[in-house]
């Protein structure tokens, strides 16, 4: 009898849940290469075994990068604004999150909780802090004292 057998590669963001109260099964979110959400259950032996494999897998990760978002300053990409608020260490691990606001597209777009990793600052960020009023620009200011395109 001859058995098939379906191989689904999955794309990690390097997420891991940890598990909660009496269940023992971590959860380590993922996406199929067609972008259909899926996860990976790690129990207790296989979370010893192959969890902490796959936290260094990328040695390139492991290196804490001397820059990142800062608190106070404002930041664009590919037509998203973020407002950092504040950063802090993850808990149990030592890799930094940045806290604040992201709004999408026109200056004018409702701003929405962020929170925002090492790797989404590796995706390359411009800061367009305003020189003269931080991240607090008045709107009359953009057109004369904010060349940011703000």
């Amino acid at each position: 009898m001859s058995e098939t057998i379906t191989v689904t590669e999955l794309r990690w963001n390097k997420d891991v849940y940890p598990p909660v109260a009496s269940d023992t099964t971590s959860w380590v979110p993922c996406t199929t290469t067609d972008g259909t959400p899926a996860a990976l259950a790690l129990d207790e032996e296989e979370r010893e075994s192959l969890g902490a494999r796959l936290l260094y897998l990328d040695r390139a990760d492991d290196v804490i990068h001397d820059e990142f978002f800062e608190a106070g300053r404002l930041y664009r990409r590919n037509g998203v604004t973020f407002r950092c608020e504040s950063l802090a260490s993850y808990p149990g691990t030592n890799e930094l999150r940045a806290f604040g606001f992201e709004r999408h597209g026109k200056p004018t777009a409702r701003w929405a909780p962020a929170m925002l990793s090492d790797r989404a600052w590796r995706k390359g960020w411009q800061d367009i802090t305003c020189p003269a009023h931080g991240y607090e620009c008045p709107p009359d200011a953009a057109a004369v004292d904010c060349t940011a395109g703000r």
